[in-house]
């Protein structure tokens, strides 16, 4: 090993691809073995077989034409020249059996200085093969040597090295481009692009920082001070939530939220809805001011916050003094940070999931591969709900807790890939945690001991690259807009609901009511069914699809909703009867629950349900077709619990028609089901 002193550089872009064809355009290979250590032979498997350009064909089996350590279990060095020292954004590591086993790479400039890229733990993974590619910042030196060291020891198998090369491109593109014709598996990563921020006296202060959590946006951070004397209680409050917002290229000074959030106990924010107007915050807060074990939701109002209200999560127990909690972006998931009487040791993490308005089901354990005996706690929930990061002692790392990032691989929750240290651009030998990104992952927000007097934590933030080609679920769209009164056109707040159309997810918002704005991110892949109500108006209901926008482009919609007024009648569509019969059939029914969402949302209202037939045949055994299909729809409605007395009927048969019976098209326009608004109550 060369005695140079090392730089930690900022940490890498993981670029994982699968491949075949491997075209050397634009690529420097190695062209020189300076050093070896643990080869398995010689020639045939030597240090010397990871010169030059991919010859190790076909990839995923043991080649004589790759370096391979001389045991399955053993550790390992190769260094490689280069003719031409250069600037760099890319290495490129052919990993052609056995991947995962690359533990730390070494940039090593012309006056000999050590440089560390990357610095994972060995692992198997699931590819046979593939590529390594590490995105680092340009190099403001030349390249003349990389050094790679492996270990299977932590994970046995006949790891091997095919090529190396260089590439100063920066790009995912131009990576793609230049494998051009390769068969591609891209797995998701993280990487930054230049060293930690301490975010300094408009956030940071002589006292103790925790639970940052920054905005989809970006523009607004939330985070918690403890025993400030700014504090509700003073210096004796355990811990307030304060607010600071990115202005002109600045976060602001920060300010203590005030109540309702903020009260004699430790508050803290623990996730942000998508546009803003929801804050999920630790307690269980009580109406007389006291408060329980648990977590609340709080609504932004034309005034500030309002009061939290609890809640109800089935089974809920927690035996420790600290509490995390992270609900998901569409408000389906709660994550928690408890101790159990089942769990494996302080704090675990757990799941819940809605299964009521307000309610959750009993917590699910994440399993042991994520939780330990030590504790696991701080969990931050990616947009689609498979990539989450979390801090723990009991992974082992740097020093005191470290932060992690794993990815769900099934429904259950329990299964997930190995934790993923995030390295020591993040990770020290301090104590690390809070770990939460900006929706466009720009930037990620995160606390940190390192430095700080008396171990009292400090907010830092660092930037990210983004991984390449992440999945469909995390390209997302800005859907954004506004909802008024169609009649006054005044603004007004309403429950904005857009949902996936094989049902896998839905994502929530709600509108200002004092401006009618609603934001709202949503994987820009996916098609929804957009619904807008609000109590006292008819449900605005529409098919949306994002293909086609760019990712993180914006769309924008205005959405009016007609108040509900006695005497106003409006059709049901996609109402379908078996023919000749009141026999309802399986497609009618969304059109019918929305129905039933808008007599359950307004308890006073009555309706008068009118059946319409077409004018083909006699008008006696048409107008009793109609009244029994709009009984059959009233005891649907009944079997939702509302009252019988709130809905009338009456069948018209073909007396009423709105189009004439000269063509299929409009007799189909005949056959309706109309609802008349009879009353709206007070």
């Amino acid at each position: 090993m060369d005695k140079h002193h090392e730089k930690i550089n900022s940490l890498y872009l993981l670029l994982v691809v699968n491949c075949s064809i491997w075209p050397n355009k634009k690529i420097q290979w190695a062209s020189s073995l300076e050093y070896q250590f643990n080869q398995y032979q010689e020639s045939t498997y030597a240090g010397l077989q990871a010169l030059g350009s991919p010859d190790a064909f076909p990839p995923g089996k043991i080649h004589v034409n790759a370096f391979r350590l001389a045991e399955t279990a053993a550790f390992g060095t190769v260094k490689l020249g280069y003719d031409l020292p250069q600037h760099i954004e890319q290495i490129i590591i052919i990993e052609n059996n056995d991947p995962g086993r690359v533990v730390q790479v070494k940039l090593i400039d012309e006056k000999g200085f050590n440089y560390i890229v990357y610095q994972q733990e060995a692992q198997a993974v699931s590819d046979r093969f593939r590529t390594l590619v590490l995105s680092v910042p340009r190099t403001d030196y030349k390249v003349k040597y990389v050094e790679i060291n492996l270990n299977s020891i932590a994970a046995p198998g006949y790891s091997q090295i095919d090529a190396v090369g260089l590439l100063d491109h920066a790009s995912v593109a131009d990576v793609r481009n230049i494998l051009s014709g390769a068969n591609y598996n891209v797995q998701q990563a993280l990487s930054f692009t230049a060293k930690k921020e301490n975010l300094h006296q408009q956030i940071n202060s002589r006292y103790a920082e925790a639970k940052p959590l920054v905005s989809h946006d970006g523009n607004t951070l939330y985070f918690s001070r403890l025993f400030h004397p700014s504090n509700t209680g003073g210096k004796t409050d355990p811990q307030d939530i304060y607010v600071s917002h990115f202005i002109n290229g600045l976060w602001s000074e920060a300010q203590n939220v005030g109540a309702p959030l903020n009260d004699q106990f430790a508050n803290g924010v623990c996730s942000i809805s998508p546009d803003g107007k929801k804050l999920l915050v630790i307690n269980g807060y009580q109406a007389d001011g006291s408060i329980a074990p648990g977590v609340s939701i709080s609504y932004k109002t034309a005034i500030g916050w309002g009061e939290p209200s609890s809640l109800d999560i089935s089974g809920y127990e927690n035996n420790s003094e600290f509490q995390d909690f992270f609900l998901s972006a569409d408000e389906q998931v709660l994550m928690m940070a408890v101790e159990r009487h089942d769990g494996y040791g302080d704090q675990d993490l757990y799941v819940s999931i809605k299964n009521g308005p307000k309610s959750y089901s009993r917590p699910i354990s994440l399993g042991l591969g994520i939780n330990t005996t030590r504790a696991e706690f701080a969990p931050f929930l990616s947009p689609d709900n498979t990539t989450l990061y979390f801090a723990s002692d009991g992974h082992g790392g740097y020093g005191e807790s470290d932060i992690f990032k794993t990815k769900r691989l099934d429904e259950t929750w329990q299964s997930w890939t190995k934790p993923q240290n995030l390295g020591p651009a993040i990770n020290t030998s301090s104590w690390e945690g809070y770990f939460s990104i900006t929706a466009s992952g720009d930037f990620a927000y995160f606390v940190s001991s390192e430095g700080a007097r008396n171990g009292e934590e400090n907010i830092y933030r660092i930037p990210l690259i983004q991984d390449i080609a992440p999945t469909p679920s995390v390209e997302l769209v800005a859907f954004q807009g506004r909802t008024f009164n169609a009649l006054t056109h005044a603004p007004l707040s309403a429950d904005i609901i857009l949902e996936e159309n094989d049902k896998h997810q839905a994502f929530r918002a709600r509108s200002d009511d004092l401006t009618g704005n609603f934001l709202i991110y949503l994987p820009r892949e996916q098609s929804f069914e957009f619904v807008v109500k609000a109590p006292g108006y008819i449900t605005f209901v529409e098919n949306l699809s994002f293909a086609g926008t760019g990712e993180n482009e914006q769309s924008y919609k205005n959405i009016y909703l007609m108040p509900i007024a006695a005497d106003q009648v409006f059709t049901l569509n996609d109402l379908l009867f078996e023919r000749s019969k009141p026999t309802l059939l399986d497609e009618s029914y969304p059109s019918l629950e929305k129905l039933v969402g808008i007599m359950l949302e307004n308890p006073n209202l009555k309706i008068e349900l009118a059946g319409h037939t077409d004018g083909l045949g006699s008008s006696g055994p048409k107008e009793n077709l109609s009244f029994r299909r709009v009984e059959k729809i009233k005891d649907f409605l009944v079997g939702f619990g509302i009252d019988r007395r709130r809905i009338e009927t009456i069948g018209y048969g073909s007396s009423r028609p709105i189009a004439p019976n000269d063509t299929e098209e409009n007799r189909a326009k005949n056959r309706r089901v109309e609802v008349k608004v009879l009353d709206v109550g007070s």
